[in-house]
């Protein structure tokens, strides 16, 4: 399971060793002892952003015209509906 954080302190990356300082965001991942990604029972591991990028768990979207970073699985980015015009 991926939680989005921001840091609130020296947090660090448990990949590259780098502290995340406030108000950075980060990523917490629940891993199997493999690497994998899993819903429930795993190891807790927190990414830098540029770990996440690495590793494919977060990515740049473009939305309202400007590129956003989200930590969600690409399957489950909803498209942002147009705004109705009047």
């Amino acid at each position: 399971m991926r939680r989005g954080c921001i840091s609130v302190g020296q947090v660090k990356c448990d990949i590259c060793g780098q502290v995340i300082p406030y108000p950075k965001r980060y990523l917490v991942v629940d891993e199997d002892g493999h690497g994998k990604e899993v819903n429930s029972g795993g190891k807790s591991v927190r990414y830098c952003v540029d770990d996440a990028l690495k590793k494919g768990y977060a990515h740049h979207r473009e939305t309202k015209g400007e590129m956003v970073l989200t930590f969600l699985p690409e399957t489950e980015v909803l498209e942002v509906a147009a705004e109705p015009q009047t």
